[in-house]
């Protein structure tokens, strides 16, 4: 017989697992064991923490990538409806959390050191986090009909929903003041957003060494926040880290 194809064919992937089992703290010790026993056999649970802490978690959450890299990616991604990358490794390291769900607009963490959004980014050399959105109740449509005019009056490619990158930072070049004008009313928008809870930001860069580990745990500011481009009827920012 062909062991490593029946090693293939068994491997678990996922449990029969709602989101709404990490939306309270009803089964959090039998779901700890559950991910414990099936993906991280060596990790001793007694090392798991009562309340957020950025150098603690991101030196358990190493110990599971070097326990089974595969596994990891696993948690890291696991697929719950309304759940995003990271969430899930973090209710399994801490014994308060729970998760918010989707009625909780702008939280998805709730622990006993307090509430939090999670946001899964990829982070320049700069400590600029990118790939991330606002909720959909932020009122952008203006905001995006001024960059778009910006856009036709410089004769520059892309439409009125799909701005790239690159075509924002010729836009800013060109059409500074305007565009300043914009960016900060953006900025004040996106930090009332942000505003009353702290921001988990994890790297869900390429990086193997760097993906899943925490790059920040703050309060986003209006100066931390500028804008990246404009895609799917949307705003996408880019957000100044501060801690290393």
């Amino acid at each position: 017989m062909d062991k490593a194809f029946i090693d293939r064919a068994t491997r678990i992937s996922s449990f029969n697992l709602m989101s709404s089992d990490f939306t309270t703290l009803t089964y959090k010790k039998e779901i700890q064991y559950i991910f414990n026993m099936f993906f991280f056999p060596k990790f001793n649970l007694n090392k798991t923490l009562d309340r957020v802490e950025k150098t603690k978690l991101n030196t358990l959450i190493s110990e599971l990538k070097t326990e089974s890299a595969e596994s990891f990616e696993k948690i890291h991604k696991y697929p719950l409806y309304g759940v995003g990358p990271g969430e899930v490794t973090l209710f399994f390291l801490l014994n308060t959390a729970y998760l918010g769900g989707g009625s909780s607009a702008g939280v998805d963490l709730i622990d006993s050191s307090g509430k939090y959004e999670i946001k899964a980014v990829k982070v320049s050399d700069n400590r600029i986090a990118t790939g991330l959105g606002l909720g959909g109740t932020v009122p952008l449509y203006g905001l995006m009909n001024r960059i778009n005019n910006l856009r036709e009056i410089l004769n520059l490619s892309g439409s009125s929903t799909e701005i790239s990158e690159g075509l924002i930072k010729q836009i800013r070049e060109k059409k500074k003041e305007e565009f300043q004008s914009i960016e900060q009313e953006y900025a004040k928008l996106a930090g009332e957003y942000f505003k009353g809870h702290k921001v988990i930001f994890i790297n869900n860069g390429t990086n193997k060494q760097k993906r899943g580990l925490i790059e920040d745990i703050a309060e986003v500011r209006m100066q931390d926040i500028m804008i990246e481009r404009v895609t799917t009827g949307t705003i996408k920012p880019l957000i100044q880290l501060r801690s290393i």
